[in-house]
């Protein structure tokens, strides 16, 4: 795969000066137009140590627009990350839209030093690239310019660079990790070559970069980051294509939906509590959620819990339980609304990976990331290709979730049309509860055979065995909210039953404090 990359390729100076003026007019001419169409830009740029990432990211910041342009090394990690799941430092560092990011290394170098030293096994090696394959994907489609660069190095060049790198250590920089695989130049090149055959994708594509020689490698690298832009230019069209031909289609009638008779439907509504039990078990299910949730907190099991339903279906009351038995220093509620503009200019789970819960913490969603394949699919706010593609994106971040140890739980808070008609009402003669109704609710009420639609494949596509969907009836508010507490209960005595595992990947080398790893200035 390397070999092309290894022939130690060279460009003159005077030719280099040439070249590299015309490339800097159409790579910053590429910046302006992805600005210009607010196209996102990820650079990712990987390789050896001594091949020059540094550099390259160095002279990005002269040859391309500053002020748009971010750039994030990812060495040691913060108490703040290592409590969130391994992708949230990565996730909350995408660029915006119009903006260029430039990951050092990116979420590539710490799953290739973990195979390069044989610390996690092959096959969870594969399962990680699969995964950052379909991220990237889901970027991708989402309008990003993804441009991924290697730098190589043969191995003699390598070795020698190497060399001059530990003979002036308090000038470059290297963690616990680099010194471990910095003799093993077959176990990266192995590690890489696979990472790079897995992930190698045209939306999302590898260039390999000879390194040896510094101007070669500059117009190479140049030369990439256009074709990437461009490439993400033309994707945008395209796709501008395709959403104009769907609106011609269901201007036509070519989208009705047939009538269906609802999942939702077989709920059994009936159920219910009375008061006095109700009071009783409220007190008894408040009291054995804090106790858990401390344990919870002192064990490091975070909780996320989303709620989504029609609505007056009594979601805001159940929350106010939930929140009853647990200590408010370690809960958040976050209520979803229209996304801000900030929030609309990146991917549309960036608002919602913005407040993963720190490990221990409690995280409660008033509504949450499936208002994509909801309100936006039903008021016809985001494309088909984009919603329809939301479930596997939502699925792959649930399953990150609730493998770093996040107890997640999804709730449908169900009523019947008559009830929320009756609540509605209620709502409009109650002053001080007028607040809560508006206009809107009026109108989705109306658009609720729609909604069922959307919601039956939503529980179909993303009730998973790691994350399924808790429908509760809410004809009677008090039976929903103490269905909701001993869910809630339940899933923390489960998860407080479970042996804690220890992490098997790059947290275990990169524990250090920051300046444990920093190059020291010897003294004179």
């Amino acid at each position: 795969m390397f070999e092309s990359a290894a022939l130690g390729r060279k460009c003159a100076d005077k030719e280099y000066e040439v070249a590299m003026q015309q490339l800097r007019l159409r790579l910053f001419e590429a910046q302006r137009q992805c600005l210009t169409r607010k196209i996102p830009v990820l650079i990712t740029i990987a390789g050896l140590n001594g091949a020059g990432r540094g550099a390259v990211a160095n002279l990005l910041s002269e040859w391309m627009d500053g002020k748009h342009l971010h750039h994030h090394a990812f060495w040691f990690e913060t108490d703040e990350e290592r409590e969130r799941p391994p992708f949230w430092r990565y996730w909350r560092q995408l660029p915006a839209a119009g903006e260029v990011g430039v990951f050092l290394g990116g979420w590539y170098g710490p799953a290739v030093r973990l195979r390069a030293c044989r610390d996690i096994s092959e096959e969870a090696f594969t399962s990680r690239l699969h995964r950052l394959r379909g991220l990237e994907n889901s970027l991708a489609a989402s309008g990003m310019a993804i441009i991924k660069l290697w730098l190589h190095l043969d191995k003699k060049t390598f070795a020698h660079r190497l060399k001059h790198r530990l003979a002036h250590q308090e000038v470059f920089h290297f963690t616990p990790y680099d010194k471990k695989t910095a003799d093993n130049y077959e176990g990266l090149v192995e590690g890489i070559s696979t990472a790079i055959r897995l992930t190698d994708r045209p939306e999302a594509p590898w260039t390999i970069v000879d390194a040896a020689d510094a101007n070669y490698r500059n117009l190479s690298v140049a030369q990439a980051i256009i074709a990437g832009m461009e490439r993400a230019m033309r994707a945008q069209d395209a796709k501008a294509g395709r959403v104009a031909l769907e609106k011609e289609q269901e201007h036509d009638g070519g989208s009705v939906q047939e009538g269906l008779v609802s999942s939702l439907e077989a709920i059994d509504l009936s159920r219910s509590k009375e008061p006095d039990h109700y009071r009783k078990e409220l007190k008894k299910l408040q009291d054995e959620i804090f106790s858990l949730t401390y344990h919870a907190y002192r064990r490091g099991i975070s909780s996320t819990l989303i709620f989504e339903g029609w609505d007056a279906s009594g979601k805001g009351g159940a929350i106010r339980r939930v929140i009853g038995g647990a200590d408010v220093r370690i809960t958040q509620v976050i209520p979803i609304s229209a996304p801000s503009d900030e929030e609309l200019a990146h991917h549309y789970l960036w608002r919602f990976w913005r407040h993963i819960p720190r490990a221990g913490f409690i995280t409660i969603y008033d509504r949450s990331w499936y208002g994509r394949v909801l309100v936006e699919r039903v008021e016809k706010l985001t494309p088909r290709e984009d919603w329809s593609r939301a479930y596997a994106e939502i699925n792959h971040f649930e399953e990150q979730l609730t493998e770093d140890g996040n107890i997640l739980l999804k709730f449908w808070l169900h009523i019947s049309p008559d009830e929320q008609l009756r609540r509605f009402e209620e709502r409009q003669q109650t002053p001080w509860k007028q607040y809560k109704i508006t206009d809107e609710d009026w109108r989705n009420r109306e658009k609720r055979d729609a909604y069922s639609v959307a919601a039956d494949e939503m529980f179909l596509r993303t009730s998973t065995a790691y994350a399924p969907w808790h429908i509760i009836p809410a004809e009677n508010k008090k039976y929903a909210r103490l269905a909701v507490l001993r869910c809630y209960r339940d899933a923390l005595r489960a998860a407080l039953d479970k042996k804690p595992e220890r992490r098997k990947d790059e947290r275990a080398h990169n524990a250090v404090r920051p300046d444990d790893g920093r190059p020291k200035h010897k003294k004179k």
